[in-house]
């Protein structure tokens, strides 16, 4: 899925959310009415609806947390706050495994005519279970406030409803604390933080869902640097090294051939002797002296230049034995 067609979806999944979230809301406040005024403590029956319903509330907000966590990252562009969010899901899941253990127990005991293993195995998962929940509750509390203060930091869109929303999270952790040191006991007071944070969060949600994705912030591109050189083919690599191949062989060439010096006849006192010298050379002499300097040189040589550097050979190497060649 493309990154266009996943933004235009999102919003009909925070506007479900959204749904969730107040009709959550409103079974909250129900279920805090009846905790408060009809509640019988240690009566089966108020036991097993007080711990079914826990369970059920637990997943439920670990599935708004859940679009609150996509709606950070995946719209928002913002991850401070997912480690944070990732966390709670462990702890509401070790709160829901608590409470489950404690709930399909007392229906076994129901089912169980008194059964003495029954009652024993109930009161050591009882007393396991609350001990999880205890430690599982501090720690979500933790989480809470510390969540509650990377969200009303978010100013990227809805600034003020981040903000109501991050105060929520901290008064719904103060208050759980006071309640668990009782301090607290009216379970109204405790819910009412958390309903209004549910509230809240839902109106982010509504909101969102009626945004364009448009005027949401968009993914960042990476950054990337790069270094355009266009791709080769096979012949023009090939011609490469070959010229590659060639400058250096010439280069070698240049560095190999000796400079031709500068020899003008003229100048020489013993001119005659040389010209005589050249002159009576046969061709075949003649022309291993002009492999010779050739040779010597490493040069394309003109006719001319082959004349003089043989003439400058005869004056430094054989002018000893002119008389070899003088006429006869």
């Amino acid at each position: 899925m493309n990154n266009i067609t996943s933004k235009a979806r999102l919003p009909k999944i925070y506007n479900t959310a959204a749904i969730v979230a107040f009709v959550y809301a409103g079974l909250m406040l129900i279920f805090s009415v009846y905790k408060d005024f009809i509640y019988v403590d240690q009566t089966w029956l108020h036991g097993l609806t007080a711990n079914g319903f826990s369970v059920f509330s637990n997943l439920i907000w670990i599935g708004l947390l859940l679009a609150l966590k996509v709606l950070l990252n995946k719209t928002l562009q913002y991850n401070k706050a997912n480690s944070l969010i990732n966390a709670s899901f462990i702890f509401l899941g070790i709160g829901v495994y608590s409470v489950g253990v404690i709930f399909f127990k007392s229906l076994k005991v129901y089912f169980s005519s008194n059964d003495v293993n029954a009652l024993l195995s109930f009161s050591t998962s009882s007393i396991s279970s609350a001990i999880l929940l205890l430690l599982s509750s501090v720690v979500l509390i933790v989480l809470d406030i510390i969540l509650g203060n990377r969200l009303r930091k978010i100013d990227i869109a809805l600034k003020d409803y981040f903000k109501i929303l991050g105060f929520s999270f901290i008064v719904y952790a103060i208050v759980s604390a006071l309640q668990m040191v009782k301090v607290i006991n009216s379970d109204i007071v405790v819910f009412l933080p958390k309903i209004v944070l549910i509230v809240v969060l839902g109106n982010i949600f509504k909101e969102v869902s009626k945004m364009n994705p448009a005027d949401l912030p968009s993914e960042p591109e990476p950054k990337v640097a790069v270094n355009y050189a266009p791709v080769k083919t096979l012949s023009e690599n090939k011609a490469e090294k070959i010229e590659k191949i060639n400058v250096s062989s010439r280069k070698k060439e240049i560095e190999e051939q000796e400079i031709i010096p500068v020899f003008d006849i003229n100048e020489l006192e013993n001119k005659e002797t040389i010209l005589s010298y050249f002159e009576n050379l046969s061709n075949d002499e003649k022309n291993r002296l002009g492999v010779v300097v050739a040779k010597k040189y490493n040069q394309d040589l003109t006719a001319e230049q082959t004349k003089n550097l043989i003439l400058h050979y005869i004056t430094e190497k054989k002018l000893y034995d002119h008389n070899r060649f003088a006429p006869q």
